[in-house]
């Protein structure tokens, strides 16, 4: 998709290290943590990296979502009511 959501943006960069978001974004690790420093203002990246963090923070909200499930339907104790 193409949008850009700072929000997401911001809570990715709290959240995930600047290596991580290099390897799945292509954007160097320096200009992350130049943004997680606040030497770089996060809202003077480009469209292009925002709309590429955004995405990326989409697909872990995702991830952890399908993760969630999963880990609440392996652990469900089912009760017999007989």
């Amino acid at each position: 998709m193409n949008k850009a959501d700072l929000s997401k943006i911001q809570k990715l960069l709290k959240t995930v290290t600047a290596y991580m978001i290099s390897k799945a974004t292509g954007i160097g690790d320096t200009t992350i943590s130049r943004w997680v420093t606040g030497k770089t203002p996060i809202k003077k990246m480009s469209l292009e990296n925002a709309i590429k963090l955004t995405n990326f923070a989409e697909e872990l909200e995702k991830k952890n979502k399908k993760d969630a499930w999963r880990m609440f339907w392996k652990n469900q104790a089912w009760i017999d009511y007989d």
